[in-house]
């Protein structure tokens, strides 16, 4: 018989690199399936036409329909911002690196139900993940000042490393933000700002979100956790691993994972445990497409939850034009932001909110900028001399933008499209996404607070950053996006959730999820940080109780 490792964890980013990472440290023989290639640093340059868009690095075989809700037809494409390689979507993240805060797990009882939405408290505190915040601070080396966000969580520890230094964008941004009675803060970043933990200081070259670090400034799961595991002999990775299916026994257990290796052969690894990291959108497909006779509507769907409930954050967003040169082109993706907004406020007739940041998502990418902002037509046109016009003012052009909470709705999520197949004839994750009108008035209000911030900091030219891909109206919503959430939710209801506290799985007990599946709320900040924590708590468990032998 083929051997059984300890754990088979499917997945080597955020979530699934830290469980590979501890479980190995504490001993434990780990399967990991991953279902992209290696890649490293001689794959990692600021080609944006190789590496953006025609997406050839990162995830180049990745397929999935979308549709505005359950009446309307699916259109087919690429829409989620992922990586389906080794080191997950992590390898290519920007690195932003906030803690949420303490109101953050307790949406509906601070808030109150809301129609229309599917709110809910996370079954743990802030106060249970704090270590775990601190332990993955520490590991990826985060840098920043976390006393200069008064509006922050509250927080024991400093960041190990030292903030980044400012770029001429992000003392615009603050001298505006200081004229409105804001207080602006560095931008907290997993990027070294000196030699750490093994990994040289940044050079700030300007291309980290949609990229990959060609020395290994910027930490991710490929550059800090994998490596560490392989060095223990305890990790057998398997690359370009397909998971098509997660085979029970008769007592409803887990048996391990089947999978297509890159020529379509089908494989099957045996574990004790598995661990699903496949991201929000891969972790609902996989558990879909796992049907048996104990689970006809998917592996661990007894309470229909699997793959609804999926959110993003929504991206309010100006564009303003300076006279002089900004340098958004160097450095990384954002270097300020302020939190002053970020508490509800009844008076604005929404609820929630999220954090505001100058960022370089276009200004570092010549090809985008032109494409997506050309319809600025505030220098004349979209085409000849108003192009011209809009590429020359490339290096004096500042985004500025919200990374807004959304609210959860449980008709939107991930299933699986009945029509459109991948490569391996596998049914791909279909996406149906709207938004609620309380996403909708936070658009709008904070788009017109960015344009005032953007005015203050002295833009010659100010104007709505509406482009397709991030513009959400009643009829129009984001196909995609790199923060993804909420489809495999934890909690306390057996009927109301798919994971208990620990991100394992009511019905299944050796099934675990530990990608941001998990979030039953997303708060206003990028999520990564809080998958990476969740996954140090859940390990720290998960050790605790196997060593005790009761899971």
């Amino acid at each position: 018989m083929a051997e059984e490792y300890d754990v088979c964890v499917i997945g080597t980013g955020a979530g699934g690199g830290v469980m590979i990472d501890q479980l190995t440290a504490a001993g434990f023989r780990v399967v990991a399936l991953e279902r992209g290639g290696r890649v490293g640093p001689l794959d990692f340059d600021d080609d944006e036409l190789k590496n953006v868009i025609r997406d050839q690095v990162f995830s180049p075989h990745q397929l999935e329909t979308y549709r505005f809700d359950a009446e309307s037809d699916s259109i087919t494409g690429r829409f989620s911002h992922l990586a389906h390689c080794v080191g997950g979507t992590m390898t290519h993240w920007a690195a932003w690196s906030w803690r949420f805060r303490p109101d953050d797990f307790e949406v509906l009882s601070k808030e109150g139900p809301l129609a229309g939405a599917n709110l809910a408290d996370w079954p743990i505190s802030y106060d249970e993940l704090e270590p775990f915040y601190t332990k993955a601070e520490q590991d990826f080396g985060v840098a920043g000042d976390h006393t200069m966000n008064p509006f922050g969580a509250p927080q024991k520890t400093p960041l190990p490393n030292p903030r980044h230094p400012e770029r001429v964008s992000a003392k615009k941004f603050a001298a505006g933000a200081k004229k409105l009675g804001y207080h602006p803060f560095p931008v907290p970043k997993a990027i070294n700002s000196r030699p750490y933990g093994g990994r040289p200081r940044c050079m700030y070259g300007g291309a980290c979100r949609a990229y990959g670090c060609p020395i290994h400034a910027k930490a991710t799961t490929l550059s800090v956790s994998l490596p560490r595991a392989e060095r223990t002999k305890k990790l057998d990775l398997r690359i370009e691993a397909m998971v098509y299916e997660l085979p029970v026994d008769d007592r409803g257990r887990v048996t391990g994972a089947r999978y297509l290796d890159a020529k379509g052969n089908a494989h099957e690894v045996r574990a004790r445990h598995t661990i699903v990291s496949a991201g929000a959108i891969g972790t609902p497909q996989l558990l879909l497409l796992s049907k048996s006779n104990r689970f006809p509507d998917g592996l661990a769907n007894g309470s229909g939850q699997v793959g609804r409930n999926l959110t993003f954050h929504h991206h309010p967003s100006v564009v303003g034009v300076f006279d002089e040169d900004l340098r958004t082109y160097a450095g990384f993706e954002s270097h300020a932001a302020f939190d002053d907004l970020h508490a509800s406020d009844p008076k604005r007739g929404f609820i929630r909110g999220g954090v505001v940041g100058e960022l370089n998502t276009f200004t570092h990418q010549p090809i985008a900028y032109s494409v997506v902002l050309a319809g600025d037509h505030r220098f004349g046109s979209s085409w000849g001399a108003g192009l011209k016009d809009r590429i020359r003012a490339f290096p004096r052009t500042l985004t500025l933008a919200l990374i807004g909470e959304e609210m959860p709705m449980e008709e939107n999520g991930v299933d699986l499209d009945p029509e459109v197949e991948d490569r391996f004839g596998l049914a791909v994750p279909r996406v149906t996404k709207r938004h609620h009108e309380n996403d909708l008035a936070m658009y709008e209000w904070y788009e017109k607070k960015l344009m005032e911030v953007a005015e203050a900091a002295g833009a010659k030219h100010v104007a709505p950053g509406r482009n397709p891909e991030v513009h959400i109206s009643k009829t129009q919503a984001q196909k995609g996006n790199a923060h993804n959430h909420g489809t495999a939710r934890m909690g306390n209801d057996p009927s109301r959730s798919v994971l208990d506290r620990w991100c394992r799985s009511h019905e299944v007990p050796n099934l675990w999820v530990v990608d941001g599946s998990f979030m039953p709320t997303t708060g206003g900040y990028n999520p990564t940080l809080t998958i990476l924590a969740n996954a140090y708590r859940v390990a720290d468990h998960f050790i605790r109780e196997a060593k005790k032998g009761s899971i």
